[in-house]
């Protein structure tokens, strides 16, 4: 039943990709440990940890290149008495070169159990929040003093923005697509931003597809291939993020990934407790950026807020995501 409930959401998806409206370059963070840091890419995520959870994630791009991308997130999210609704909240930070973004969004699900046994909840999500967007260009190094492109221009916006998200999960899998910027906010007005068509300076929409399923080997291992797709058609048309992750003892996660034409990634998490997840994740990057970076590194923790004393851990109390 699970498995024709996937097989159905992701020929939804296609349909959906189809007509996604035309948009360029991709802008915001990458993390490959997004399994973990699901409120990021989708606001239908709030509450399916069935109680409250606090993450947060770091995650320092191509090391030893200067201006290189450092980026963090921090989210709560819980389920609300009443089990159909769900909030969160995430506070999300980049840097690249002379440019910095601090965003705070609020995120809201409406939870539905689905199928005969109800086991399977499809969540549908919003989001609103804020961006500031500032940018030092003063501080740029140039072949002409005082470049008038540069000197004096310097850009600080507060941007508004709104997203959108389906989510769909179960004890065995889940599957979600989700657009995070309804809003294509402009770089214009009284901020000039470099000496380009004010097309280019903007926020552009971005389409976001996962999903996953969990394997039984035996009774003590489990095997977890899922999927990431980020569509942006023009510049950078679509990326693919593939993963397998092995899981011993419903405790310790060691997985690998492939990101399309960039890196291999590899990962090691461990539940240190029932409640405390910790992991790491090491990029290596094979683009042509290899050549000057010694790969990226990733950490994680995340704690859920569930204090009941049970002494059988079942598959519902076990985050595959």
């Amino acid at each position: 039943m699970e498995r024709n409930l996937l097989l159905r959401f992701f020929l939804l998806l296609a349909v959906c990709t189809s007509s996604v409206l035309g948009v360029q370059a991709q802008q915001d963070a990458e993390y490959s440990m997004y399994r973990f840091n699901g409120l990021y890419i989708n606001p239908a995520y709030a509450g399916s940890h069935e109680v409250m959870n606090a993450m947060a994630i770091y995650r320092h791009q191509w090391v030893k290149m200067p201006g290189s991308p450092q980026s963090a997130s921090v989210a709560i999210h819980s389920p609300l008495k009443n089990d159909k609704l769900g909030v969160g909240l995430i506070y999300s930070y980049d840097r690249i070169g002379v440019s910095q973004t601090n965003s705070i969004n609020a995120d809201f699900a409406y939870r539905v159990p689905i199928g005969k046994k109800k086991k399977v909840r499809l969540c549908i999500g919003v989001s609103a929040g804020v961006t500031n967007y500032h940018s030092d260009l003063n501080s740029v190094a140039t072949t002409e003093a005082n470049d008038p492109n540069f000197a004096g221009n310097n850009v600080n916006r507060w941007m508004p923005n709104v997203g959108l998200g389906i989510y769909v999960y179960s004890d065995k899998f889940f599957a979600g697509i989700s657009v995070p910027h309804i809003l294509a906010n402009k770089l214009d007005g009284k901020y000039g931003v470099f000496s380009t068509s004010s097309s280019m300076a903007r926020q552009y929409h971005h389409l976001l597809i996962t999903g996953g399923y969990v394997f039984s080997i035996g009774k003590k291992v489990k095997f977890v291939p899922s999927v990431l797709m980020k569509y942006v058609p023009i510049h950078a048309p679509i990326s693919f993020d593939f993963n397998v992750s092995f899981v011993f003892i419903d405790r310790i996660w060691i997985g690998a990934s492939y990101r399309l034409n960039d890196s291999y990634n590899f990962m090691l998490a461990a539940n240190v407790t029932r409640q405390l997840r910790i992991g790491y994740c090491y990029d290596l990057t094979v683009s042509s950026l290899h050549k000057y970076t010694t790969g990226t590194h990733e950490v994680m923790a995340s704690f859920d807020f569930d204090f009941a004393h049970r002494k059988v851990v079942s598959p519902r109390q076990v985050k595959y995501f």
